[in-house]
C-alpha cells in the first residue's frame, strides 16, 4: 500500500470523551439520538515543528481535523458538518460545538474529513450540494508552510449497524521527498552548502472524492503554480569527511511534503536538485565551490534503469547523492510506502 494511514472512529454517545491507552475512547454505549462524537488516533509523518524529527504516532492535545458532512433525508441532502474543527480543548476529550445529532428517521450519513491545516480557509467542500458522494479541494503551499495533509471519509447507512462506530481510514494527500549525500571520495573532504528545489509545482489545489467507505486521491492538482526559485531543501553547511553522510547513518532524514506532481509535462519548468558543495585542494589557499543541477524526470530508481518521472500521493523518495571527487556525482532514488500506524495499536510498522 502506497500510503500510510490512521484510523479514526465517529461515535454516537451520551457520555465524554475520555483517553484510555493510546487513543480516545468512549465510556458509554450508543445511543438513539445521541450527539455525535469522535476519537482520534494518529500517524502523522513528523512533528510540524521542525523539518526533522520522529514519526508523530498519535495526536497530541494541540491537533485538530475538519468535518464536512451531510444526511440523507427522503432524497434530499442536507448539511450537517461544513468544516467543524474537532480538536481537545480540555487536553484529553474530542469536542466540537455546537454538537450534531443522529437523525435516525434519515437513510443514510456522509462523512469527509480534512486533517493538517491549521484552518479550513483552505478547503473547498459543500457537502449539502454534493452529487452522489462528497467532494473537497484543499489548497496547499509547501513553500509557506509544511504539514501532513490528509483525508478520510466514511458512510453510514442508518438501516445497519447504525450505533456502531463509523471508522475513519486517513491517506496521504502528499509526497515525501528527501535526499541523502553520500562523499564517496578517498581522500578529500567536503563541505555541503545547500540542495534546493527549482521549477517545481508549489501552488495547487489537492482533489480528494468519497467512495463508500473509502477516499479517491488524484494525482492531478488542479490549477498548479510553479515556481523557478530555489525552494526548500536545506543549508546546512556540513563538512562532509571522507566516506562519511548527511545527514548522518541513525540522524533522521530531512523531509519536504511536495506536491504530488508529472515531470516533464511542461518544457517551460523542468524540475530540478541543485547541490552546492565547495572543497579545497592540497596546496590550495581558497575553496574551489560546485553548483550543479539534477534533471528529477533523469533519475533512475535504485538498483533499476526505471526512471522516476512523478511523484505520487503517499510516497516517500529518498534521492540519494554520491559525490567522489574527479568522479562526478552518481543519483538515485529509493521509493517506498509511509509509515503506517493504526489508532488501536502503538508502534510503528514499516
Amino acid at each position: 500500500m502506497l500510503s500510510r494511514i490512521i484510523r479514526i472512529a465517529v461515535l454516537a454517545t451520551w457520555g465524554s470523551l475520555v483517553l484510555s491507552g493510546c487513543t480516545m475512547r468512549l465510556d458509554r454505549d450508543l445511543q438513539d439520538g445521541a450527539p455525535i462524537g469522535f476519537k482520534a488516533g494518529s500517524a502523522l509523518l513528523r512533528d510540524d515543528a521542525t523539518k526533522t524529527g520522529s514519526p508523530k504516532v498519535y495526536f497530541t492535545p494541540d491537533d485538530k481535523f475538519f468535518v464536512y458532512g451531510s444526511k440523507t433525508l427522503q432524497g434530499t441532502r442536507y448539511t450537517v458538518f461544513d468544516g467543524d474543527a474537532v480538536d481537545t480543548p480540555d487536553g484529553t476529550s474530542w469536542d466540537y460545538a455546537p454538537h450534531r445529532f443522529w437523525d435516525f428517521n434519515c437513510s443514510s450519513y456522509d462523512f469527509l474529513a480534512i486533517a493538517g491545516p491549521d484552518g479550513n480557509q483552505s478547503i473547498l467542500c459543500n457537502p449539502a450540494e454534493a452529487v452522489g458522494e462528497l467532494s473537497a479541494q484543499v489548497n496547499y503551499d509547501p513553500t509557506v508552510a509544511q504539514y501532513d495533509l490528509m483525508a478520510a471519509c466514511a458512510r453510514r447507512r442508518m438501516d445497519t449497524h447504525a450505533t456502531t462506530p463509523v471508522h475513519f481510514q486517513f491517506s496521504h494527500l502528499l509526497s515525501a521527498v528527501c535526499v541523502v549525500i553520500y562523499n564517496d571520495s578517498p581522500e578529500m573532504g567536503i563541505t555541503l552548502n545547500s540542495y534546493r528545489f527549482q521549477n517545481l509545482c508549489t501552488q495547487a489545489q489537492g482533489v480528494v472524492e468519497q467512495n463508500g467507505d473509502n477516499i479517491v486521491l488524484s494525482s492531478d492538482w488542479l490549477s498548479p503554480g510553479y515556481n523557478t526559485n530555489r525552494v526548500l531543501g536545506c543549508a546546512p553547511g556540513a563538512t562532509l569527511a571522507p566516506g562519511t553522510q548527511f545527514p548522518q547513518a541513525g540522524d533522521p532524514y530531512v523531509t519536504d511534503l511536495m506536491i504530488p506532481q508529472q515531470f516533464g509535462l511542461n518544457l517551460t519548468y523542468i524540475p530540478r536538485l541543485v547541490l552546492n558543495y565547495q572543497y579545497r585542494s592540497v596546496g590550495e589557499s581558497e575553496d574551489t565551490i560546485i553548483e550543479t543541477a539534477v534533471k528529477l524526470e533523469e533519475i533512475h530508481v535504485k538498483g533499476s534503469e526505471e526512471f522516476i518521472t512523478s511523484w505520487l500521493p503517499g510516497v516517500r523518495y529518498v534521492y540519494e547523492i554520491h559525490i567522489r571527487m574527479g568522479g562526478g556525482l552518481r543519483v538515485s532514488v529509493s521509493v517506498a510506502p509511509w509509515e503506517e500506524v493504526h489508532a488501536e495499536t502503538p508502534g510503528v510498522t514499516i
